[in-house]
Parts: structure tokens; C-alpha cells; sequence
């Protein structure tokens, strides 16, 4: 499986949550509350017992806390470690993604009848932490859990969703969202990423290690094998994952070339 894996000299530190780029660039939340990135160790005064880091801009950037029971699970920090502010990011968090200046917040099936905005399935914040969108109360229609999501384009977002595993696509612009069935072969995938026009994902309830290439209408090819292993589509059909001092971009395209290439 073509990959790429950094390391980062992080002693008896351990990482506890990373994102990054295709290219490498990463902020990490690490063990001791500090905030690393490329060329930054920041320690932060804020306590967490576990996080989402998400950078917002190249001023700013985003911890979401687990606690269960509060309303104040959403923090914005500069690069200095001052708090600038803090919001209702909701509870029983799935993923978090920061696209085209919002931050986008999946929740598993916990949330569901739970306060707004775990509820809502599929909720949207402005850098200002207010909630601009939330699907469950917007859109006719209702998400009980969201597998996985990924950014798509320069404003939009693809997520994986139950019940049915409908694809939505929502545009964040104007929170127009669209939505297709999904084919049954890679039924409860964990993870999905964008790559021109396609959509390839990983795992499955039957096949836990394994990528699927979906070109959105008829055609479906399994390849690959990684892990089984939590993995984050980062799109370009990269996906990121990590361990306790080290993350690695896994590129699934270049993975079904190789495959190809050996069948000729």
C-alpha cells in the first residue's frame, strides 16, 4: 500500500489527536496539552481529557473536548495559546472537519434525542462558534449516525450517513444539500475520500480492510488492504492516520494503479 509515515520525536509524549494535509502538514494535540505543528511547539494552559485539533487559518485553530454533560466543548485558540473563544460544539462527537471557513461537526447515534447540536446529525459553525446550519432541524430528512465525511472541492462536503447510507453532499456555501444512494458492497464503510468525479472508501461491515472505488453511478472496484485501521479521508483519495508518535497519508489511488499494473 503506497504510504507515506512521519514521525515525530515525541519521547514519552503521545499523540492524542493529529490533522494534516497530503503534504504533511499537521497540528497534533499531544499527551502534555501541547499543540504541535511543523514549526511550533505551543504549550496550552487549557485542559482536555481527550480532543479534536483542527486548524481554523494561519491564526487560529480549533479543540473540541469529549465531556459529555457540558455545553462548553468547543474552543478557539490563537498561536499564542490564548483562548478566544468559547461554544457549544455539542457531545457524542464523530469527526470534525474545517472547510471553507466553517467547521463541521458529524455525531454518532448517542446524540439522538439529545440537545441540539448533537442531534442534528450533521451541524455547521461559523469561526465565531455560531451554529449556521444543523441537518436535522434544516432539511427534511434525518441523520441517526454519520459513518465518515470528507471535504470535497473548495466548499463542500461529502458524508457517509445511516439510516439507508445515503452520500450527501452539502454545499457550505448555502447549505444546499443533495444526496444519492449508496451501492450494498462497501455497506458501513468507516471512512471516505474525493477524487476527481469518484469517491473511494475504506472498509466495510464485510471487509474491514479494504478500499472501494465508486464512480457514483454503476461501477464499484474493490482493492487494497491497510490494516484493519481507523483511517480519515483527507481527500485526492489520501487518507490519514495515526499512532501514539507518528502519522501516515495513505494514498488509495496509487494503490488500485499498482494493482492494475501487476494484473497486466
Amino acid at each position: 500500500m503506497p504510504s507515506t509515515t512521519y514521525p515525530l520525536d515525541c519521547g514519552k509524549l503521545q499523540i492524542l489527536d493529529l490533522d494534516a494535509d497530503e503534504y504533511g502538514n499537521y497540528i497534533a494535540l499531544m499527551s502534555n496539552m501541547e499543540v504541535w505543528t511543523n514549526g511550533l511547539q505551543l504549550p496550552l494552559p487549557h485542559q482536555s481529557r481527550y480532543g479534536w485539533i483542527r486548524e481554523l487559518d494561519a491564526e487560529r485553530f480549533l479543540i473540541i473536548g469529549e465531556q459529555v454533560g457540558t455545553s462548553d466543548t468547543g474552543h478557539i485558540f490563537d498561536y499564542t495559546g490564548r483562548k478566544l473563544l468559547t461554544f457549544d460544539a455539542g457531545e457524542y462527537i464523530a469527526d470534525v472537519l474545517v472547510q471553507a471557513n466553517r467547521i463541521v461537526v458529524s455525531y454518532f447515534d448517542q446524540a439522538a434525542g439529545e440537545r441540539p447540536p448533537s442531534r442534528d446529525g450533521l451541524a455547521v459553525f461559523s469561526f465565531d462558534g455560531r451554529q449556521v446550519f444543523g441537518h436535522n432541524s434544516d432539511i427534511n430528512g434525518f441523520i441517526l449516525d454519520c459513518y465518515c465525511m470528507c471535504k470535497l472541492g473548495k466548499d463542500s462536503v461529502l458524508a457517509y450517513t445511516y439510516t439507508g447510507f445515503p452520500l450527501r453532499e452539502l454545499r457550505l456555501t448555502d447549505y444546499r444539500l443533495t444526496q444519492q444512494p449508496t451501492p450494498t458492497d462497501f455497506k458501513g464503510a468507516s471512512a471516505l475520500s474525493f477524487d476527481r468525479g469518484n469517491v473511494v472508501f475504506y472498509s466495510s461491515y464485510q471487509d474491514k480492510g479494504s478500499f472501494f472505488w465508486w464512480n457514483r453511478k454503476d461501477k464499484v472496484q474493490r482493492f487494497g488492504q491497510f490494516g484493519p485501521a481507523p483511517l480519515r479521508g483527507i481527500g485526492g483519495s489520501k487518507f490519514l492516520t495515526h499512532d501514539a508518535d507518528s502519522f501516515t497519508i495513505v494514498d488509495a489511488v496509487d494503490s488500485m494503479s499498482e494493482e492494475r499494473h501487476q494484473k497486466k
